[in-house]
């Protein structure tokens, strides 16, 4: 199954690849993003704050801002 990047939503898996890609696709909903390679923590800087994205965090870019949903059951 291929990705649709241009989506305004992403679903973040294991591959940060991919969710950088679809990040870089969606600029203009967030200020910056940043990921620590010691700690493996992909944070993002948007109108609402900052959010550490995980693997299961629903993204949507839909408003014209970043709105994450966490997936708290894994």
């Amino acid at each position: 199954m291929t990705k649709d990047f241009q989506k305004l939503t992403y679903i973040v898996d294991d591959n940060l690849a991919d969710t950088l890609h679809w990040l870089t696709l969606h600029q203009d909903s967030f200020d910056a993003f940043h990921y620590d390679v010691i700690s493996k923590e992909l944070t993002v800087h948007h109108a609402n704050g900052i959010d550490q994205i995980r693997v299961g965090d629903y993204l949507n870019a839909s408003y014209g801002i970043l709105i994450t949903a966490h997936n708290f059951a894994q």
